[in-house]
C-alpha cells in the first residue's frame, strides 16, 4: 500500500479494531487495565506541561526513506556521536569523561570476549506487548548469541501471564491449574512478582519447557518459600536434577539450582501442594542471553504494582550486565501531550530507574524510547501528538537516574515515520506493533549501536 487508507476503509477498521478490543478485554481481564486509562481527566489543551513547551524535540524528516532506521556506524570517535544513542556522562566533564552509563555492560562485554567473566553475558530487557511477542528481543538474542556463543534462553516464564508473551527459544506447556498474576494485568496484593513481573500459583500443576534448539546446562528455579507451601522437582530430559520444599514461616524468596553437564533440550517442573514460581533461568556456562521481560498492557505505572525491596532483590540476584526498558506505546494510545498523568509520567519513569540502579550500581541501565506511532485522522493516519513529551520525559528519567537512551522516534525518522514504515512493510496495520522485518531492523540497530559504543570503549 503505497497512498492514503479510504475513509470508508478507515471506519470499517475502527469497527473491526473496536469489537476486538472489547473481546480481549472479555478474554483477558483487561478492564482493570483500561480502566486507568478512562477515569484520568484530560486539562485543557492550552494548559502547557512543564518543561516541554521550552525545549520541544525538533526532527528533520529523511528525504531518503531508505536512509532511515539504519544500524548504527560500525565506528566512532565519541560515544554521543553514534546515531540514537545518548551515553551518560556519570563522572567528569563529556570532554574528558571518567565513567559512562554504558561502562558496566561494555566491562563485561570486554570480560566475556576475554573467557574471563565466568557465566554468561546477561541482557534483561523488560517492556509492553512491543517486547513481549519476543519478535524484538528474540532477533537481539541472536546476534548476541551469534556474537558470543549459545548462553540458553535465559530468563522466563514457567507458565506466561498473557498468551502473547512468547519466546522464540522455546515452546511451553502446562498442565493442572495455574494462578497467574502480572504486574499489568491481574494483580496481586503482595506485590511479589518476581523479577520478571510475573507470578504463577498452583496446586499440584505440571509444566514442561522444550528448547527450539541446543541445551542448557544450567537450572535456577525462583520460586517464593511461604507458609503452607508444597514441594517442586525439576526433571532434566526426563531425569530428576533437584527438589525444593517452599515451606516457610513467611514469605520469601528462593531458589533452586540444578547442573547438566551433559546439557538438556526438556525441562520439566513438577509440583505438589501449593506451589508458587517465578520464572526460571535456563542458561550454559558461557555465552549470552537476553532475557525477554515484557508483558502485555504494561505501561509506566505498572512497575508500582512491585514490592520495591522484593524487585530490588530480584534484580540483584539475576545479575543483569544490561538491564533494558522499552515501554510507552500503552501510553501513547491514551496521553495527550498536556494530560496530568503526561506531566507525571517522568517522575514514575525514574522510579522505576531507581530501582534498577539501586540494585545493580555496577551494571548498566539503557531506555530504549517507543517507535512512532499514528492514529485515524481526515482519512489518514498522522504521529500521536504525545509523541515529542514521552520521549522527553524518558530522555529526563534516563539522564536523571544514570541511564542511557537511545530514541527509537528520532532513529525511525520521528514524526510521521510510522506511516512510512507501514507502506514498507515494516509496522503492522495498528500502527504501533512492528512487522518482523520491522523488529529486525530494530534489533539490528541496537546491537551495531551498542557493539560501536563497545569498540569506542576498548579503544580507551
Amino acid at each position: 500500500m503505497s497512498g492514503p487508507i479510504g475513509a470508508g476503509a478507515s471506519r470499517q477498521r475502527s469497527v473491526v479494531a473496536g469489537l476486538l478490543a472489547i473481546a480481549l478485554c472479555l478474554l483477558d481481564g483487561g478492564v482493570a487495565v483500561l480502566a486507568d486509562r478512562f477515569t484520568a481527566q484530560r486539562e485543557p489543551a492550552t494548559a502547557a506541561a512543564p518543561g516541554l513547551a521550552a525545549t520541544p524535540i525538533q526532527v528533520a524528516e529523511s528525504k531518503d526513506e531508505e536512509a532511515e532506521g539504519k544500524p548504527a556506524p560500525a565506528v566512532a570517535s565519541d560515544r554521543n556521536k553514534i546515531l540514537a544513542l545518548e551515553d551518560l556522562c556519570l563522572e567528569g566533564a563529556p570532554g574528558e569523561c571518567k565513567r559512562w552509563a554504558l561502562d558496566g555492560f561494555y566491562r563485561a562485554v570486554e570480560e566475556a570476549k576475554q573467557g574471563k567473566l565466568g557465566r554468561t553475558l546477561r541482557v534483561s530487557w523488560y517492556g509492553d506487548s512491543v517486547v513481549a511477542t519476543d519478535a524484538v528481543p528474540g532477533r537481539l538474542r541472536t546476534l548476541f548469541q551469534t556474537e558470543f556463543g549459545d548462553g540458553g534462553p535465559g530468563f522466563v516464564y514457567v507458565v506466561p501471564p498473557h498468551r502473547f508473551c512468547t519466546h522464540e527459544a522455546l515452546t511451553r506447556s502446562s498442565t493442572g491449574a495455574w494462578n497467574v498474576h502480572a504486574i499489568s494485568t491481574t494483580q496481586i496484593p503482595d506485590g511479589l512478582y518476581g523479577v520478571g513481573g510475573s507470578t504463577a500459583e498452583t496446586e499440584d500443576g505440571r509444566a514442561t519447557i522444550k528448547l527450539n534448539a541446543g541445551t542448557v546446562s544450567h537450572i535456577e528455579l525462583y520460586y517464593l518459600a511461604q507458609p503452607r507451601g508444597g514441594a517442586a522437582t525439576i526433571l532434566a530430559d526426563g531425569k530428576q536434577v533437584a527438589s525444593v520444599a517452599t515451606r516457610n514461616a513467611t514469605k520469601q524468596a528462593g531458589y533452586a539450582t540444578a547442573s547438566v553437564e551433559a546439557g538438556a533440550k526438556k525441562i520439566d517442573i513438577n509440583t505438589s501442594g501449593r506451589v508458587r514460581l517465578f520464572g526460571v533461568d535456563l542458561e550454559n556456562a558461557t555465552g549470552a542471553v537476553v532475557d525477554n521481560l515484557g508483558i502485555v498492557s504494561a505501561n509506566v505505572k505498572s512497575f508500582s504494582a512491585h514490592n520495591p525491596e522484593h524487585l530490588e532483590a530480584e534484580l540483584a540476584h539475576r545479575g543483569a550486565d544490561l538491564v533494558m526498558i522499552m515501554i510507552g506505546a500503552n501510553e501513547a494510545e491514551w496521553l495527550g501531550p498536556t494530560d496530568r498523568d503526561t506531566k507525571d509520567y517522568g517522575a514514575n519513569y525514574e522510579k522505576f530507574l531507581a530501582e534498577v540502579r539501586k540494585a545493580r550500581p555496577d551494571a548498566a541501565c539503557l531506555v530504549v524510547s517507543p517507535t512512532d506511532q499514528a492514529e485515524a485522522k481526515d482519512g489518514s493516519y498522522a504521529s500521536r501528538a504525545v509523541m515529542p513529551a514521552l520521549i522527553l520525559a524518558q530522555r529526563s528519567a534516563a539522564k536523571n537516574q544514570g541511564c542511557a537512551f537511545y530514541s527509537t522516534y528520532d532513529w525511525m525518522g520521528g514524526k510521521g515515520s510510522a506511516a512510512k514504515w507501514f507502506r514498507r512493510g515494516m509496522v503492522s496495520t495498528d500502527f504501533q506493533h512492528l512487522s518482523r522485518k520491522g523488529a529486525n531492523r530494530l534489533s539490528e540497530a541496537l546491537f551495531g549501536t551498542l557493539m560501536a559504543g563497545y569498540q569506542t570503549y576498548a579503544k580507551h
